[in-house]
């Protein structure tokens, strides 16, 4: 088989003789033919002969003249050698390892393992052995350990773990924080958890550490799902030129993933012994819950497989559904898929965001549900065990949250008795405090304890925003009180949470909350450290009951809206005020996610909102009614016709002309109160009712429509949970107050039912 590699069939230099491969002239032949057997070219394998040379030429530099010398950690330092430099001398490189290791002809290693790969070796074998973690769990666990065994230095020298304190391992989290997300980071801690509870179990760590590591927080459907048009994917499989055997099995690929929202596993492991001709269906390995799911094979899936099967696939012994298509031969990787799908929209050039080969089972999934198929047959269609894991898909579902975003509300006339300029609300009346100037650094002796904590925090994920002004505000009072204080002492505590008195009990203990944890961090060098009693701390009041606002009434408070003057920095200040009314009331938002939006957050052709990045790191789409949908646009015209910011990343909320400014909650509370006022609107105890109090207005407003209308209420719960943003029912639960005309239709629709059950002529 040697004989195809000369100069008149390969086309190359007719000096390829073992003397000018020093390294691996004793298997020259055997590789070559190694390659030939895997598919490869002649012109392929001389090219890989000629990229060997280099490998040769280094190796000598490095003094490595003979293959005997040479092991897999050496050729390893050579493929990362070329992999930065000459990437197609490190493919070549990889083949050589590949060759060498099945044959057996280099040793893993000459002489002892150095300390990092003992110690990966032997926690390997333990995540194996005690956890049983499949393969490539454990591979992902040592490629996130091996950087802390680097930040350690462990590949230079054996490392003593009974010296290990917790600063080392959070100097690493705030290193690790600078290239990982939050949802990364929360893998590494758990690794690093993991890592330290063996150190500790087996002896070689003096402190349980695994239990001081906090975990940054990853809360439950925080991403909206990738999916995207079911057009969108039709046109892109249209697009794929199927004459072809590459396009063709990059056609069957896709249709197979999106037909029965495949994971990319899955459809790389699908083999021909899962196809049941006869009884007509395909058996699909999952590799997410290692269970087995049989799907039935339509006609046009069967017709689909067999056109694959005759044209484009080619003989093989393997057993694998889709095969690489050039050398080297064999199945196709776990991640072909996405590759593939990458390819394929970029040739198509139709406009679609790619966003990883999941997004067609996200879009399987979303549009099942448009088509008013069932939760559950789709959490059985996707192989779900739970309908929790189907439900993240119902917020995609555009249409069916729609039903619950409440109508605009009718205009009226009003007249109102109170004057705009005097129609300022008489405020609560609040003890005084001295406020202090909070500096932009820390600057007591705490100051340098102080900023790891805060650093530790945001490499956690935390934002600390809030947190910061409280612990300044702590660090200013030490600093102005107790500069000299080495310790904190329950006299400091107290005297600081003195000062705290006026603000509400739930507030003061937050944070007084904050600050202990603060002590909690400190005192770890420090056992004898005061750390204060938490049954010491405020008393969360009782909550307050909101204020529903009824129709009527927000229809006088948006009525009342037109008599708020227009300014030279924002001559639109009462139709922005309006349509944030409106917004907060009709949508159910929150005064923070009303501030942050921008005018690309705004989809009229669809009429959504999109919130991003709201509470718990949260993303939802908001459906707009019709008439809401027409009012913001009505609002948006106006803009731009008077030459205002209508740029994209302009905020919905802007007060001022030329500086960009957006409504502060602050100032919107203000002109909320004053219209109030003017409305005649009040609570119980004669105050305005709350901002916050709109929302809850929105979702009483919602089931009072669905009572109206004789719709199950039940069924639509999940629907207003997805609306406001919730991961659950108990969440939304908080909002829904029983009202008397609640009552009263609940009591209607129970008579209605269930009456004639009673009666004397009634029957079961």
């Amino acid at each position: 088989m040697t004989a195809n590699l000369s100069p008149k069939h390969s086309g190359s230099s007719p000096h390829h003789s073992r003397n000018e491969l020093p390294i691996i002239g004793p298997v020259m032949a055997p590789y070559i033919e190694w390659l030939q057997q895997r598919g490869y070219q002649p012109a392929t394998v001389a090219q890989h002969l000629c990229q060997l040379r280099q490998l040769g030429i280094w190796l000598e530099q490095k003094h490595c003249h003979r293959l005997a010398e040479l092991d897999l950690a050496g050729l390893m330092v050579a493929y990362n050698h070329f992999n930065r430099h000459k990437r197609y001398v490190a493919g070549a490189v990889r083949s050589l390892v590949r060759f060498l290791r099945e044959r057996k002809a280099i040793p893993e290693r000459h002489g002892p393992l150095s300390p990092l790969e003992a110690e990966q070796i032997k926690y390997g074998a333990y995540l194996a052995e005690v956890r049983g973690l499949s393969p490539g769990t454990i591979s992902s666990h040592l490629c996130r350990l091996r950087l802390f065994f680097l930040f350690l230095r462990l590949d230079r020298c054996p490392f003593n773990f009974q010296n290990l304190q917790m600063n080392r391992v959070e100097a690493y989290l705030r290193v690790a924080a600078r290239s990982n997300n939050r949802v990364s980071m929360h893998c590494i801690v758990c690794c690093l958890r993991g890592f330290l509870k063996f150190k500790h179990s087996t002896g070689q760590l003096r402190q349980p550490l695994h239990w001081q590591i906090a975990a940054p927080c990853v809360y439950q459907m925080e991403k909206l799902p990738r999916a995207i048009p079911w057009l969108q994917i039709q046109q892109l499989l249209l697009s794929i030129d199927c004459s072809e055997p590459f396009g063709l099995r990059d056609f069957t690929m896709i249709y197979l993933a999106a037909a029965y929202g495949l994971r990319r596993s899955e459809v790389a492991r699908l083999t021909l012994d899962d196809i049941d001709w006869r009884a007509r269906t395909l058996r699909i390995h999952q590799t997410k819950t290692r269970q087995v799911l049989k799907q039935p094979l339509t006609d046009e899936a069967a017709n689909v497989l067999i056109r694959y099967l005759r044209e484009a696939r080619s003989q093989s012994k393997h057993r694998h559904l889709f095969l690489k298509l050039v050398a080297p031969a064999g199945p196709l990787d776990c991640s072909a898929l996405h590759n593939v799908l990458r390819d394929r929209i970029k040739r198509s050039g139709l406009k679609i965001p790619f966003c990883g080969s999941h997004m067609l089972r996200h879009s399987l999934a979303t549009h099942l549900l448009q088509q008013g198929v069932a939760v559950k047959m789709i959490g059985d269609t996707l192989g779900h065990k739970t309908i929790e894991s189907t439900s993240t898909y119902m917020r995609l579902g555009v249409e069916e949250l729609r039903v619950v975003a409440l109508p605009l509300p009718a205009s009226v006339e009003i007249e109102c008795r109170v004057d705009w300029r005097t129609s300022r609300h008489r405020p609560r009346i609040r003890p005084k405090h001295r406020c202090l100037h909070l500096p932009a650094h820390f600057r007591s002796r705490f100051a340098q304890n102080l900023d790891d904590f805060v650093a530790l925090k945001r490499a956690l994920g935390c934002r600390c925003m809030g947190e910061t002004a409280v612990l300044a505000h702590w660090d200013c009072f030490i600093q102005s009180h107790y500069p000299k204080a080495r310790q904190v002492n329950a006299e400091m505590f107290n005297a600081w949470s003195n000062q705290l008195s006026h603000l509400k009990p739930i507030v003061r203990r937050s944070r007084q909350r904050l600050v202990r944890k603060f002590l909690l961090f400190a005192a770890r060098k420090n056992e004898n450290a005061f750390i204060p009693d938490l049954t010491t701390f405020a008393k969360p009041s009782q909550t307050l009951q909101p204020r529903l606002i009824t129709e009527p009434e927000m229809a006088r408070i948006l009525a009342v809206t037109s008599r708020i003057p227009p300014s030279f920095a924002n001559p639109l200040r009462a139709e922005t005020v309006k349509i944030g009314f409106v917004l907060l009331f009709c949508c159910g938002l929150r005064c923070g996610e009303l501030l942050r939006l921008k005018l690309a957050d705004l989809d009229l052709e669809q009429r959504l909102l999109h919130i991003r990045l709201t509470k718990f790191y949260k993303s939802r789409i908001v459906p707009l009614s019709p008439s809401v949908s027409a009012e913001v646009e009505r609002y948006l015209t106006l803009r731009r016709s008077q030459g205002l910011p209508s740029h994209p990343d302009s905020s919905l909320m802007w007060s001022h002309r030329n500086r960009q400014q957006v409504f502060t909650d602050g100032s919107l509370l203000r002109l909320w109160h004053r219209c109030c006022v003017c409305a005649d609107v009040f609570n119980d105890r004669g105050h305005p009712p709350r901002l916050h109090d709109l929302r809850h207005s929105f979702a009483v407003g919602a089931l009072q429509r669905w009572y109206a209308q004789g719709i199950n209420v039940q069924a639509k719960l999940p629907h207003l949970a997805t609306y406001l943003g919730h991961a659950n029912l108990a969440c939304t639960h908080y909002y829904l107050k029983l009202t008397p005309e609640l009552r009263q239709a609940a009591t209607q629709r129970y008579h209605n039912r269930f009456a004639t059950l009673f009666t004397a002529g009634g029957a079961l």
